[in-house]
């Protein structure tokens, strides 16, 4: 073999060897461009596979398809279903890591009724990308769609609710009737026993959220009864169906300072209520009362003159002095109430309230101010703690009852009224009943003998003729009534035969025509009677003719 020989056997061993090398390297590229153009694999946690078709269900970004549920299998505790979804390479950069994705199906909730197109499509899975700048793969299909699309311009708070009644997702917030948000989320913490509630503000609404702003539910029908009477509101004929949530800026305030998202507020029952979770900064007093304090009510106003400064907290007031209920002593007679002072009341600065009210109190009492109850409602009975000075108050000296500084307190009020019926009983008892009941059996015996001469007066045979003269008399008035009556409607029939349109204003109208006409040809007839009477016996002379006059 000859050296040149040798050389191309060696390059075709060469190429034999390479040969595999590109088929792998060729295959390796088809692979990736095939995975390049098929875009990305997305797997989605759903708590089933209700609905879901391989190879059909589509998923959507605004009705627009961008991949395809290609696989589902159990998960690995088979508690939930795993889908393997393929997306198009054209929208991968939606796969943000707080996107949502939701199961469209026939709805029927407080919202409304939605998804009925699917019921010819079939279900289809809506993608809603978020916001944030790291990509996933992983997602968890959520049971309910989303209220709020993230793409939406707004506000996002939260509400705190202890005792007020519960708020169902999708209900609207109001503000002065008007619905500027909903209400996302609720849940409820059984560790802190309140609900919490996520709300979203629509642009530009959420800048009406503020410091001082109050948040109450909204029934659409609140009826108040207290020692101020009773007041009835109603709302619109949705809020009384579905109820919501309404916040303000309480009156005679001016609005405060915007919050930022995520701001937490306390969620109040009532407009009432929420006003009075306002007045956080108070101080705590007890009154002891020598009265009953029945009708007093937890939430009763404290006055000072019609002017409200705080709220009564607790009565009777369960006060243990040397383990002894206080209004259970012996040496102590009195109904201990326990009231708080609410600074923000007397003034919206509450720090200046209270140092005002603090430096002034003991000054006050001194001169005669002192507590009592006072009718708040007749109709119900409520009461209320009046605050009012004195004229010649019992001298009161400053104590203390368990941790409280008592304030002195007067007896007035239901008291007074009291007090007042029974001194008006005592003077009717002083009253000489005894002579008045003489004069006025004497009056009663001069009454019965008056009805006896009246009956013998009406017994009488001429008292006895009068109904029946009278009887008489009023027949003949009636027969000339009735006369009067036929002869007044045949002078109505006369008239209205007389009247413009009738037949016979017609023909009446028509004779005086024809009389007129008459006239006017019979008038030359009556010149010529006048100027030769004999003229219906002998024609009427004719008139000489001219004679020709001779020239002088």
């Amino acid at each position: 073999m000859t050296q040149s020989a040798e050389i191309k056997q060696t390059e075709r061993f060469s190429f034999v060897w390479l040969l595999p090398l590109v088929t792998v390297f060729i295959g390796i590229w088809m692979l990736y461009k095939y995975q390049v153009d098929q875009g990305e694999t997305i797997f989605i946690k759903m708590p089933s596979a209700e609905g879901i078709t391989n190879g059909k269900t589509e998923i959507k970004v605004r009705s627009v398809k961008v991949g395809i549920i290609s696989h589902t299998r159990l998960s690995d505790d088979q508690k939930s279903v795993i889908a393997r979804a393929e997306i198009d390479k054209n929208y991968v950069h939606l796969l943000n890591e707080d996107a949502k994705l939701w199961l469209v199906k026939p709805r029927i909730d407080e919202t409304g009724i939605t998804g009925m197109t699917t019921l010819l499509s079939g279900v289809y899975i809506e993608f809603l990308p978020g916001e944030s700048e790291f990509t996933s793969h992983h997602f968890k299909l959520l049971e309910d769609p989303p209220l709020i699309a993230n793409d939406i311009e707004g506000g996002r708070i939260k509400l705190l609710s202890r005792d007020a009644e519960v708020i169902d997702v999708g209900s609207s917030v109001f503000y002065k009737g008007y619905k500027v948000g909903q209400v996302e989320t609720a849940t409820f913490d059984w560790q802190e026993q309140t609900m919490r509630y996520g709300v979203f503000l629509r642009a530009p609404y959420q800048n009406l959220a503020t410091l001082n702003s109050v948040f109450w539910i909204h029934s659409g029908l609140e009826v108040d009864l207290n020692a101020d009477g009773i007041s009835i509101k109603t709302g619109s004929l949705s809020t009384m169906l579905n109820g919501g949530i309404s916040f303000a800026v309480p009156e005679r305030e001016k609005p405060g300072e915007i919050v930022k998202d995520g701001h937490i507020y306390s969620l109040s029952q009532d407009y009432k209520t929420a006003l009075e979770q306002r007045y956080f900064e108070h101080d705590y007093y007890i009154i002891e009362f020598e009265q009953s304090i029945r009708g007093l009510k937890v939430g009763a106003p404290v006055e000072y003159r019609g002017t409200r400064v705080g709220t009564v907290v607790e009565t009777p007031a369960i006060l243990v002095v040397d383990g002894t209920p206080a209004h259970f002593m012996s040496d102590n007679t009195a109904v201990p109430v326990m009231i708080k002072i609410e600074y923000r009341r007397i003034y919206h600065q509450a720090k200046v309230a209270k140092d005002f009210w603090q430096n002034n109190a003991q000054l006050w009492i001194e001169r005669g101010l002192r507590a009592s109850l006072k009718p708040g409602n007749l109709l119900t009975g409520a009461v209320y703690v009046d605050l009012d000075f004195y004229p010649d108050p019992d001298p009161y000296q400053v104590r203390n009852l368990g941790n409280y500084q008592v304030f002195p307190s007067v007896s007035s009020g239901l008291s007074v009224l009291t007090n007042q019926v029974s001194e008006t009983l005592a003077k009717i008892n002083k009253l000489n009943v005894e002579q008045s009941l003489i004069q006025l059996n004497s009056a009663m015996n001069e009454y019965q003998q008056l009805a006896t001469d009246m009956r013998a007066f009406i017994n009488t045979q001429q008292t006895q003729s009068i109904p029946a003269e009278f009887a008489t008399s009023l027949d003949k008035v009636s027969t000339s009534m009735t006369q009067f009556d036929l002869t007044m409607k045949q002078f109505a029939k006369t008239m209205a035969d007389y009247q413009q349109g009738s037949p016979m204003y017609h023909d009446l109208n028509s004779t005086i025509e024809e009389l007129k006409k008459l006239t006017e040809q019979l008038q030359p007839l009556t010149q010529s009677l006048n100027e030769q009477p004999n003229m219906l016996i002998f024609d009427k002379n004719a008139p000489e003719d001219l004679q020709p006059r001779s020239k002088q």
